[in-house]
């Protein structure tokens, strides 16, 4: 539970750092030039060790020209992570205005605990023969809580001996006054009556 809400709390920080440099975008946007964002999110809601984590970078273009020679990168440490797929670098020759990119990368986390990430790099230009290179940073995830496969296991399991206990206890409290319960005994009218 608390993760789910220190999450919850992560995506709202990044929507609100979004809105707050899409702020700074529209000031871009009147000098008739391309400001990217970067949007770096944890698409599962709970990491485990020894098991995928997909990661998700997006890149939008909210200034009015395109961003050209975009260069995306990100540092996973490989003592904490295994790249399974996708590539921590990648190059577009153009992103137009108003446009985003979607970049994915699947890794695997080797143990349990919390883990460092830090911020995605992306480097542009406002045109294609300029020299000046500008860069746009991501959000920082910061330590990412990976939690061990025996709290996946607790999680993901059809506990099927709390099910089976469950089961024979609710038998019981039925059973056991359906065999208490005489229908002919004798009662206090029986007796008058003879």
């Amino acid at each position: 539970v608390h993760f789910a809400r220190m999450v919850q709390a992560t995506r709202v920080l990044a929507v609100i750092a979004l809105v707050g440099f899409a702020g700074q975008g529209l000031g871009a946007a009147a000098e008739d030039r391309a400001h990217l964002l970067v949007q770096k999110t944890v698409l599962t809601n709970r990491p485990f060790a020894g098991k995928d984590c997909p990661v998700r970078y997006r890149i939008f273009n909210v200034g009015s020209s395109a961003a050209y020679d975009v260069k995306f990168e990100d540092e996973w440490s490989t003592e904490e992570f295994e790249l399974v797929s996708g590539l921590t670098t990648g190059t577009w020759s153009t992103i137009a205005p108003g446009a985003n990119i979607s970049h994915i990368v699947i890794l695997k986390p080797h143990t349990y605990g919390y883990k460092s990430s830090g911020m995605a790099k992306v480097t542009y230009k406002h045109s294609a023969d300029d020299e000046e290179v500008q860069v746009a940073h991501s959000n920082d995830l910061g330590l990412l809580p990976v939690l061990s496969a025996k709290d996946d296991d607790k999680l993901s399991s059809p506990h099927l001996a709390e099910w089976f206990a469950f089961l024979v206890m609710a038998f019981l409290l039925v059973a056991a006054p359906i065999a208490l319960f005489k229908p002919g005994s004798s009662g206090p009218d029986d007796k008058k009556k003879k």
